[in-house]
């Protein structure tokens, strides 16, 4: 086995407060291997504050040094990207477990340091050991196959277990939905640490939903999040541990959004289209906004596209990413429109330079300010001095800042809906359902009203 864990342990929260960020960025966190030959490597866990504090921590992780990234710190597959067989596809699935719980034990290492600012050596090593490293007699067999029914330590249980892949019965869950659900259990022990899955009920949810409006989150994050306990509770019963059987219950309304997300009209488009930008990255991003524009794919199929995969002159081939609801990559085929056409022969035949969807989110908003995209329009938007804690903020901002790359989906499903029609708009944007479509939908009442006009004129005219 290429990677080994060398004591099995269960990754369990222990409590702290919401994390002050002020501080991190005088701390250095960092996972190394100390042997870069043979088939196994312990794996390390180095702090330090300063020049004459460090602290090194050895975890109950080991590898073969091959897939170790030194640079990004976790381990890398060497496997196929899409296994065939069981084999490759229980070691890919060891290895996204061995990264999330590599996140795991430095999210609560982080978190202790946080609370702790002033522990000594001996303080940080006491509390690693006793979470991470406890003695084989301290360990009882049965305390292995334990279930927790403190809620944060059931979540931690939660994203062990569906992390695992069962051949004919589950899939792992994704990164996003991992990420996701330790969001959640920060937020949960910010509430009340203390909180059992038996005390999940309508008192908790009337009382989270209360706590989280004070906080200024948004309704459909506070929906979400109670879809996804409900999720957690039901697992929670079938595991046998004791549930309120007022949460297996709980229904949701669909929220009202309060405004409407942007959109770019042609007209728009054909603005950005004209415009010089001074920089290189610039017109690389106006590029791909453009073909994400013709195209509705979502961004991390989208900045995947390879012209090699063209086929017929107009209709690419691509592998689209699994998502929520799909157990794997599926192969789509999507039409390429003369303007996606242009930007490739402008570019010898290929796609625009590849880069991260991060930076496409930032450099397309510059895209849009250098455009003219100023005018004013209600939107939500992260709190910058929140960091990635950050609670979406809603007031009036210039269209330009509320730009980000799912544009191109509400965008194209929105100016082509009336001419494609939901079939044909699904097979181009891989949505499943009509109403993931009406989502996407952002015609404004007025504009199809003056539709249904141009339609009946033009059919009287023919009567």
């Amino acid at each position: 086995m290429l990677v080994q864990v060398l004591v099995q342990t269960q990754i369990v929260p222990t409590f702290y407060l919401p994390l002050d960020c002020s501080n991190i960025n005088t701390m250095a966190k960092k996972f190394f291997i100390r042997i870069k030959t043979g088939t196994n490597s312990t794996i390390y866990f180095r702090y330090n504050k300063g020049r004459e504090f460090e602290v090194t921590l050895k975890t109950p992780y080991s590898i073969n040094p091959e897939n170790w990234d030194e640079k990004n710190e976790y381990c890398i597959s060497r496997a196929k990207k899409t296994p065939k067989t069981a084999l490759e596809r229980n070691f890919n699935t060891e290895i996204a477990l061995l990264n999330s719980n590599l996140a795991l034990l430095k999210s609560e290492v982080s978190i202790f340091l946080t609370n702790n600012p002033n522990a000594t050596k001996d303080e940080i090593k006491d509390f690693y050991n006793t979470k991470f490293l406890p003695e084989k007699e301290e360990q009882p067999k049965a305390a292995k196959s334990s279930i927790p029914i403190n809620l944060a330590d059931f979540i931690d249980y939660y994203i062990k277990e569906k992390s695992k892949r069962i051949e004919g019965k589950q899939d792992p869950i994704t990164e996003a939905t991992r990420k996701k659900l330790i969001t959640i259990k920060n937020r949960i022990v910010s509430f009340d640490k203390k909180l059992s899955v038996k005390d999940i009920g309508d008192d908790f949810r009337d009382d989270l939903t209360e706590w989280m409006q004070k906080e200024k989150f948004s309704a459909s994050t506070i929906i979400k999040d109670l879809k996804y306990i409900k999720t957690i509770c039901s697992f929670a019963s079938k595991k046998k541990v004791d549930v309120n059987s007022e949460v297996l219950h709980w229904e949701f309304m669909k929220v009202r959004q309060s405004y409407a997300p942007p959109i770019l009209s042609f007209a728009e488009l054909k603005q950005i289209q004209s415009t010089i930008y001074p920089h290189d990255y610039l017109e690389n991003a106006k590029d791909w906004l453009i073909i994400g524009f013709y195209t509705g794919a979502r961004v991390s199929d989208l900045l995947n596209f390879d012209a090699k995969n063209i086929i017929d002159e107009n209709i690419l081939k691509f592998r689209q990413k699994k998502i929520q609801n799909q157990t794997h990559d599926s192969e789509e085929y999507i039409y390429l429109h003369s303007e996606v056409l242009k930007v490739l022969e402008k570019r010898d035949g290929q796609f625009p330079r590849k880069i991260s969807d991060v930076k496409l989110n930032l450099y397309i908003k510059e895209v849009c300010k250098i455009a003219g995209l100023t005018q004013k329009m209600t939107g939500g938007r992260k709190d910058k001095e929140q960091g990635e804690r950050g609670k979406k903020i809603t007031k009036e901002y210039e269209k330009w800042e509320l730009v980000t790359t799912h544009i191109f989906r509400r965008s194209f499903v929105t100016n082509f809906i009336e001419v494609l029609g939901k079939e044909n708009i699904k097979t181009q944007t891989g949505h499943k359902t009509d109403d993931m479509v009406n989502l996407y939908n952002k015609t404004e009442k007025i504009d199809k009203a003056r539709r249904v006009a141009e339609r009946m004129e033009s059919f009287l005219n023919i009567v």
